[in-house]
């Protein structure tokens, strides 16, 4: 039926972002769509978090609940999740929205797609590619089928997608406009006790990650508290405030931090971070850090054989270098993670060339918008 003459018509944007790197993302693209179509009533619905909703997102489920840590949760959840998929299958049938966008999360967002893609007539698009390059590349053979355009955060993600058949677009990387920002407001801090470490601590967003970490982060820091006067703040994700406060309990001097740490980040001589999404702000931020990651041994069997990469940080991945060291799993000890933190502290030749380092991140991702870019082209593909 065509639309009543003087009457607007809906538009409506569905996006899937299960994650809180997804929900920081979905937030920056809708505020940039709402830009660029100058004030125009644009309806978001989904999946999304707290950021999304500040901006009037509806959400299905709350993101929280679609945390997992590993493929044993993933099985234990598997009913769940199928149940999520079919929920958002059946709004996306009944709403028709003007365009699909799917943010990373893939082992979800691919199958969702799949789903989609069987009555859906208007676009899907995957809007930060999931690492395929890094582990299950045969997912690409459904991005291929399943989604019709492709935005990436990383240079070169163009031409491994441009391998497999698929247009893929280099966007930029959302993070590089908020870390300049946030950089260009920032003021120098001025430490208030002298010969103090601030070392910060982002031990992961979810709870079987934080309760994987935190041990070995404990010891080290009691290793490092012989050599160093330390004040230690430690990250909390929305959600697991309480599981980060039982072991803040078993560090002195410890401060816990809620929401967006890039201030402690900068003005801390050390971050201790878990690869992911907090490695990259790391790098942009330049502040000198290390990696690591462990997960249950049983998930570490079943992973191990799928992952294509030597490397898990991605500045390491992108720079082609071992900027920062990574410790994985059996390496992941206090006495490890006690030496590379040593290093990192008391030479000033080893941690001012890992400074110059990080900042040559910003040169390989340039300075594009990649919301506003990303936005552009969810307006043009779904002409809305």
């Amino acid at each position: 039926m065509d639309q009543a003459p003087g009457i607007a018509a809906k538009k409506s944007v569905f996006i899937s972002a299960g994650e809180l790197s997804g929900d920081m993302h979905g937030a920056s693209l809708m505020s940039e769509i709402r830009i660029q179509l100058q004030g125009a009533t644009i309806h978001f619905s989904g999946l999304g978090g707290n950021l999304m909703a500040e901006q009037g997102f509806k959400s299905l489920y709350d993101i929280k609940e679609l945390a997992t840590v590993g493929f044993v949760d993933v099985i234990k959840k598997y009913g769940f999740f199928k149940k999520v998929i079919a929920d958002c299958v059946k709004f996306v049938r009944d709403n028709d929205p003007d365009v699909v966008v799917l943010i990373d999360y893939p082992g979800f967002n691919i199958r969702l797609a799949e789903e989609i893609k069987k009555f859906y007539k208007g676009i899907i698009i995957y809007y930060i590619s999931p690492q395929l390059w890094a582990w299950h590349e045969r997912r690409v053979n459904k991005i291929r089928k399943f989604t019709d355009r492709m935005l990436v955060v990383f240079p070169f993600e163009v031409d491994f997608y441009k391998k497999h058949s698929v247009n893929a677009i280099y966007v930029g990387h959302p993070l590089v406009k908020k870390i300049k920002n946030f950089l260009d407001a920032s003021p120098t801090a001025v430490k208030t006790v002298p010969g103090e470490k601030i070392i910060t601590i982002l031990p992961g967003s979810r709870e079987g990650e934080i309760r994987q970490h935190m041990p070995v982060i404990i010891d080290s820091l009691n290793l490092l508290r012989k050599k160093f006067k330390l004040r230690v703040y430690l990250s909390a994700a929305p959600g697991n405030l309480g599981a980060v406060n039982e072991f803040k309990e078993s560090i002195s001097e410890c401060d816990v931090i809620t929401g967006n740490a890039y201030t402690q980040m900068k003005n801390s001589d050390l971050v201790l971070t878990k690869a992911g999404t907090s490695t990259m702000e790391c790098a942009l931020i330049g502040t000198p850090h290390l990696i690591f990651y462990k997960t249950s041994p049983f998930n570490y069997y079943l992973l191990k054989p799928i992952v294509k990469v030597s490397k898990l940080g991605i500045v390491n991945i992108i720079s082609g270098k071992d900027i920062i060291k990574e410790f994985v799993q059996n390496d992941f000890t206090p006495e490890k993670v006690h030496d590379e933190a040593v290093k990192i502290l008391n030479d000033p030749e080893y941690r001012s060339n890992m400074k110059l380092n990080l900042s040559k991140v910003w040169e390989i991702l340039g300075n594009r918008d990649a919301s506003a870019e990303a936005a552009k082209i969810v307006i043009e593909e779904a002409q809305i």
